[in-house]
């Protein structure tokens, strides 16, 4: 006799309702990662395995609200973390390509900080009403949701999520070993689109810096080192080089940089950019494949400076915002230094960013100056520094020593976020064709104009400079404009293009690189002493491309998170620099009571700018800037043993150098 399904009981049923909630749940966060209703149902036919996937981690999250008396209460916190989540992601992508993950959680701060660039006053309201509102809401879904007497099968339920755990886990293995999921994602938008939201963010909050290679060992590292170590990658002795026999060496990293006449569906009312596309004509130049899209600065930053991709390290990491914040690594700077430069870092921006004043110490830098220790910045109208002072800052690095000079310089001014209205009535270029974000689009053709012309600017300068000099200009990703493959002619993404300019006859030789190859390239063309990676891609980046990324992975993580087998070959691990903060010497000399106020101190010093904050006791006070010889403190008394000291203090209220201490005396 056939029995009658009881679909009432089935419906009713906790385990059935929290299966079809997280189905929903994944459904809503796919809409949001790929910005589609469309896009959202197409992952779920076109892979449904891996939606399902998916849709299990977010069960098994779901399910620990059934081992708590309230329930209610627990499912609906556990929801609203996947919805913010998942609202997250989607603002994030409106603004840069790459999309969210747990990394990001650590750079909180410094989005904190350009909060104000990226939302209008009016937004920043409505988030913060919507904050208010969703306390409000589950604090009475505390008060008011049902509470159970007792747990309701919690042994069961433990088994259930255990069980299910377990499951995920075998079925992990299996999806990576069919290709169905991976575990490394060399590109963080493609991993998003092709593996969904839950499983990658879900994978960025365990995996992070390099995992250790199954055939890491001593043998495996020499064998992969000791065809490249004789006579090569030996620690040369310090010289100190003539500025008229070694030249000094520039690199500048271009803020969402590219050359837009690669954009096939548009035209410029004349050419945003003739400096640089001059300059690609008469000097070695080719593509550079970096490793971000719209954002990932420090990425690109990283792979340049150190000759290591960044494509091992955890789903969307910052190697300046982990390992690099506690450990050295070899870079240009440490290996110009061996030769007798001096190592200099500028960018027009905070210090704190990324934690560069950190991480560059950690680098082998001898300075850096940031925006900090500027003076008489211009901005544009989103508010970051116009590039344009850039050539003042890198003479000012390169005038300051007798020996030759390397200066790495990180730029801002071409920054998203790009208005979609029109605020800046000077721009001279316009554009006609494809409409989408036409202003936006605008703005930004406008901004490396300006960059460009920075360009030209230096060159001649340097031109006119009787120091023998070599300049490597790159971008560090394209920005966030709506642009896609099909758009560009070169129909990729994730290229931007180099040019290395010169004084000193170096022959032309244009070549596409990886930006982990350029360093090489550069120190190819002056005949410097290679560093490890750097030999490493001489010697390996011809071989088969698979061995080659494997060698590569296994050698980083040898000297970063490894035993540093490496150096047992004789050589010599890094210490971090002693690095100063700015090039010129920030100082106090008096302080003196204002006669026409009570409670007013005006102090005297040297090189002050706006960023210069007044301590009392190690007490942060409210300063006013007045020249760069003087600020003025009020609603203070200062008394006999006061210890009064300047710091440069940003945006974060972080204090990055103190001047000299003055102590008040009677």
């Amino acid at each position: 006799m056939k029995q009658n399904i009881n679909f009432k009981k089935i419906f009713r049923n906790d385990i059935f309702q929290y299966a079809i909630l997280s189905f929903v749940i994944n459904i809503i966060l796919e809409m949001m990662n790929r910005r589609s209703v469309f896009k959202s149902f197409q992952f779920l036919f076109h892979s449904p395995i891996v939606f399902m996937y998916n849709t299990i981690i977010v069960f098994i999250t779901l399910s620990l609200g059934l081992l708590v008396k309230r329930r209610i209460f627990a499912t609906t916190v556990i929801f609203l973390i996947w919805m913010i989540l998942g609202v997250t992601n989607w603002i994030i992508l409106g603004f840069r390509s790459t999309p969210f993950s747990a990394i990001d959680t650590i750079m909180i701060k410094n989005a904190l900080e350009l909060f104000n660039l990226y939302f209008t006053p009016i937004e920043v309201i409505l988030l913060v009403i919507g904050f208010v509102l969703a306390v409000f809401a589950l604090v009475m879904l505390w008060r008011k949701a049902p509470v159970l007497e007792k747990r309701k099968n919690f042994v069961q339920y433990i088994c259930m999520i255990v069980i299910v755990c377990a499951a995920e886990l075998l079925f992990t293995r299996i999806n990576i070993n069919m290709k169905l999921l991976s575990s490394n994602f060399e590109n963080l938008s493609y991993a998003y689109k092709n593996y969904g939201f839950v499983y990658c963010f879900t994978n960025s909050l365990v995996d992070v810096g390099i995992s250790k290679p199954s055939n890491y060992s001593q043998k495996t590292v020499n064998e992969i080192t000791e065809p490249m170590i004789t006579g090569k990658l030996e620690t040369p002795a310090a010289k100190r080089p003539n500025k008229q026999t070694a030249p000094n060496v520039i690199f500048i990293q271009l803020e969402s940089f590219f050359d837009v006449n690669y954009v096939n569906d548009v035209t410029f009312s004349e050419n945003p950019i003739p400096y640089f596309t001059n300059l690609k004509k008469h000097y070695t130049s080719g593509f550079l494949n970096v490793p971000s899209v719209g954002a990932g600065t420090a990425n690109t930053e990283f792979e340049v400076l150190t000759g290591m991709s960044t494509s091992f390290f955890g789903a969307g990491e910052y190697p300046f915002k982990t390992i690099l914040t506690k450990k050295t690594c070899e870079s240009m700077a440490y290996l110009f230094d061996s030769q007798g430069y001096q190592s200099h870092a500028i960018h027009n921006n905070d210090g704190t960013f990324y934690s560069r004043n950190q991480v560059y110490a950690n680098l082998g830098f001898d300075s850096f100056t940031p925006i900090e220790y500027m003076y008489d910045v211009e901005k544009n109208p989103r508010g970051w520094a116009k590039d344009k002072g850039l050539p003042d800052e890198i003479f000012k690095c390169i005038d300051s020593t007798k020996e030759s000079d390397f200066v790495f310089t990180v730029s801002v001014q071409g920054h998203g976020r790009y208005p979609s209205e029109q605020i800046d009535p000077s721009q001279t270029i316009t554009i006609s064709g494809n409409d989408y974000k036409k202003i936006s689009f605008e703005y930004y053709v406008n901004q490396i104009h300006e960059m460009d012309q920075m360009i030209g600017n230096l060159v001649d300068q340097l031109q006119e400079s009787d120091e023998p000099t070599v300049l490597v200009l790159y971008g560090d990703h394209l920005p966030t404009l709506g642009l896609s493959e099909s758009r560009l002619k070169n129909a990729s993404m994730y290229q931007t293009e180099y040019v290395i300019w010169d004084n000193i006859g170096l022959k032309q030789q244009d070549e596409d690189l990886y930006s982990y190859q350029l360093s090489t390239k550069v120190f190819q063309a002056l005949k410097q002493p290679l560093g490890i990676m750097q030999e490493y891609h001489v010697n390996y980046s011809k071989e088969d491309s698979e061995k080659y990324q494997k060698d590569m992975e296994l050698l980083e993580y040898d000297l970063l998170y490894g035993n540093q087998y490496t150096y047992s070959n004789g050589l010599t691990a890094y210490e971090p620099a002693k690095m100063q903060m700015g090039i010129d010497k920030i100082s106090l000399a008096s302080i003196k009571k204002d006669t026409l106020a009570e409670k007013t101190y005006i102090i005297t010093g040297k090189n002050l700018n706006e960023y210069s904050t007044i301590y009392v006791n190690n007490k942060q006070i409210a300063t006013e800037f007045i020249d760069s010889h003087h600020l003025k403190i009020t609603d203070i008394a200062l008394e006999n043993g006061d210890r009064v000291t300047s710091a440069q203090v940003g945006d974060d209220h972080m204090a990055l150098g103190f001047s000299n201490e003055l102590l008040i005396q009677p």
